[in-house]
C-alpha cells in the first residue's frame, strides 16, 4: 500500500516539474521575441507567434536600426562671489545643489556646508533641449536667480548669479559638448 503511494507522489512532483519547466521555457522564449534578441525563420515566425508578438519583434528591430541620438556633455563652472571658490561640472542631465552630503539622485552634486540657509536639496541645473535650466527643489528659504526668487524652471546663461540661502555662485562659462 505504502509503496503506491510513494510511486503517486513521484509521479504528481514529476508532472508538476515537468510543467513548470514548460512554463518557464516559454516565458523566456516570449521575453526574447519581444526584446528582439531571438530569431527563428520566416515559416516558422508564421506558424508559432501571435500578431502581437510579432509587431513587438519588429518593433524592437526598428529601435535598434535607428541611429541612437548622442548625448552630449554640458560644463558648467561655478565661482562662490564671497569666497571665490571655483566649482566645474561636466555632466549630462543634472547638477544638484544643496547642503546634503548624499547628493546620489543628482548626476553631480555641489555641497554647500557652512550656509545653514541652504536645503538639503535645495535647487538643480537640468538640462533640456539646448538649454540649460535652474529649478527649486521646493527649498524651504526659496532659489534666486539674479535676485529675483524663481518659482520654476528658469533658462540660466553666463554671469547670471544663483542664490541658495546666503550663498551666492556666478556662472563663469556653459559649454556644451559639439556634434
Amino acid at each position: 500500500m505504502w509503496i503506491w503511494i510513494i510511486v503517486a507522489v513521484l509521479i504528481a512532483g514529476s508532472a508538476v516539474m515537468l510543467a513548470v519547466s514548460f512554463a518557464s521555457i516559454r516565458k523566456y522564449n516570449d521575453m526574447a521575441v519581444r526584446a528582439g534578441s531571438y530569431s527563428r525563420g520566416d515559416d516558422e515566425a508564421d506558424d508559432y507567434d501571435s500578431p502581437r508578438t510579432r509587431s513587438r519583434a519588429r518593433e524592437a528591430e526598428e529601435a535598434q536600426r535607428r541611429p541612437r541620438k548622442k548625448r552630449r556633455q554640458w560644463k558648467i563652472i561655478l565661482e562662490d562671489i564671497d569666497t571665490w571658490d571655483k566649482y566645474s561640472f561636466t555632466f549630462y542631465d543634472t547638477v544638484g545643489i544643496g547642503r546634503g552630503k548624499d547628493g546620489s539622485m543628482y548626476e553631480k552634486y555641489l555641497a554647500i556646508q557652512g550656509d545653514g540657509r541652504v536645503s538639503k536639496q535645495h535647487c538643480m541645473i537640468v538640462h533640456r533641449g539646448d538649454r540649460l535650466y535652474l529649478k527649486d527643489e521646493d527649498s524651504r528659504n526659496g532659489t534666486y536667480l539674479n535676485g529675483m526668487r524663481i518659482s520654476g524652471p528658469v533658462v540660466i546663461e553666463r554671469d547670471d548669479i544663483i542664490g541658495v540661502g546666503e550663498t551666492r555662485l556666478e556662472i563663469q562659462r556653459i559649454l556644451r559638448e559639439s556634434e
